[in-house]
């Protein structure tokens, strides 16, 4: 497997790259993401896991999301099926390591957040649980929790570095889950620069997003009911359009032919 330096262009190519996958198959990609959304939320309701089921789930689900997306890509209808890749695809072979993953994920979150719990006494955490509300947990202190915030990004960011690749190179690649965050971590490193102007080009479409509910706000008064059926087909659309601009970040840089075959069952990951 070898990784591909790419410029810091490619970065807001990425992010133009998910809306135009999200244009190709629009109806198929928003209906898989709601039910990923979907499942990641009544994930809390398994007993003894509770609020970190969904990020002990997240990896496994992750490769069904690039599967549909990839299918996309491919110019065929992504099926709601796809979703359960990491269940079905070569026996589950890789089911047991992405769960592994998935442990790592909610156990280096959780330390994150109790690291930021040493500057804001616990408001970041119980706002990440939901026990408390946002507004909340500003009124307890702001200059705190920003804080609390940013700690817990300076103690995540590796973390999800080692993440982004991670559930990719174990399902497709054949890599050892421990190896997998590690090479993950140095391929989001080797294209350090590339990474940075996406997270700024979808901080800025966020920004500008804000600024439309606001505006929307404004000229609907903020009626629950209407701003209900306005906000949230596009925010559907917006997180679908993420999650389909997580292919492009992974199908550019990672030069590995021999991942196509390594699941028998699975379709030709090539573009």
């Amino acid at each position: 497997m070898h990784i591909v330096p790419l410029p810091a262009r490619a970065g807001w190519r990425w992010v133009m790259r998910g809306f135009e996958l999200l244009r190709r198959q629009p109806i198929a990609l928003l209906a898989i993401t709601f039910l990923n959304l979907l499942l990641l939320s009544l994930s809390v309701l398994v007993p003894f896991v509770g609020s970190i089921a969904p990020l002990v789930l997240a990896p496994a689900l992750m490769v069904g999301l690039m599967r549909a997306v990839g299918t996309a890509d491919e110019g065929r209808m992504p099926l709601p099926s796809m979703l359960f890749a990491a269940f079905r695809e070569d026996a589950g072979r890789a089911l047991r390591p992405l769960l592994l993953l998935g442990i790592f994920n909610a156990a280096a979150t959780m330390l994150a957040l109790a690291l930021a719990a040493l500057f804001d006494g616990g408001a970041l955490m119980q706002l990440a649980a939901g026990s408390v509300e946002e507004a909340e947990a500003l009124a307890l202190d702001g200059v705190s929790l920003w804080l609390a915030a940013a700690a817990f990004i300076t103690a995540y960011l590796p973390v999800q570095m080692a993440m982004w690749y991670a559930p990719l190179f174990v399902a497709w690649h054949r890599v050892p889950p421990l190896k997998s965050l590690f090479f993950s971590l140095m391929a989001v490193w080797r294209n350090r620069s590339a990474f940075l102007v996406y997270a700024i080009g979808w901080f800025a479409i966020a920004f500008v997003g804000s600024l439309v509910v606001r505006a929307v706000q404004g000229a609907f008064g903020s009626h629950p009911f209407v701003m209900s059926m306005i906000l949230s087909p596009l925010s559907l659309a917006l997180i679908t359009a993420i999650y389909c601009s997580f292919w492009p970040t992974y199908r550019e840089p990672v030069d590995d032919p021999a991942a196509e075959t390594a699941v028998g069952t699975a379709p030709d990951l090539r573009a």
